[in-house]
């Protein structure tokens, strides 16, 4: 099994049917505190995988969410929400 650290993605394009998304990793810093990206990698999906990865993230996103919500009612803390 393949396992990769991912700080970001970007670049994300359909090609030959396929959607494609590079994945990058922090390098670095410039003078001015500019973080430096490097392409490490590349995740080609089928439309089908492209959905199935799309709602298990919308499905995780709903759960972060919630918990976080729990969390402030927990400790007695009303933050606004940020979507």
């Amino acid at each position: 099994m393949d396992q990769k650290f991912v700080d970001a993605i970007t670049n994300v394009r359909m090609v030959s049917g396929t959607i494609r998304i590079d994945l990058m990793n922090i390098t670095g810093q410039t003078d001015d505190n500019k973080l430096q990206f490097s392409k490490t990698g590349e995740i080609i999906l089928s439309p089908n995988a492209f959905a199935q990865a799309l709602k298990t993230m919308q499905d995780v996103d709903a759960e972060l969410k919630k918990r976080a919500k729990e969390a402030q009612s927990a400790n007695g803390k009303k933050q606004p929400s940020k979507n």
